[in-house]
């Protein structure tokens, strides 16, 4: 009775190194490469985004943050 445990564990772990095996011989496909695409909006929105902390206190970036927002949410705000 002890063998045929034994028999078993060892055909599980033959198994188990033969499955390893065969997957470790197949090579990984590439990761697939993502393009991004580059900023198309407003050019003064990107260069407010490049400012950092300094475009809050820029009269430009606020009116381009004025009207990005009117165009999101439509003239008339709430």
């Amino acid at each position: 009775m002890r063998w045929a445990i034994g028999l078993s564990a060892a055909a599980w772990i033959l198994i188990g190194a033969l499955v390893v095996a065969v997957r470790g011989r197949h090579e990984a496909a590439p990761p697939a490469r993502m393009e991004v695409a580059g900023y198309r909006g407003d050019p003064e929105l990107g260069r407010c985004r490049d400012l950092g902390e300094a475009a809050k206190d820029d009269p430009a970036c606020r009116q381009a943050w004025a009207r990005a927002r009117a165009h999101f949410f439509g003239e008339a705000r709430p």
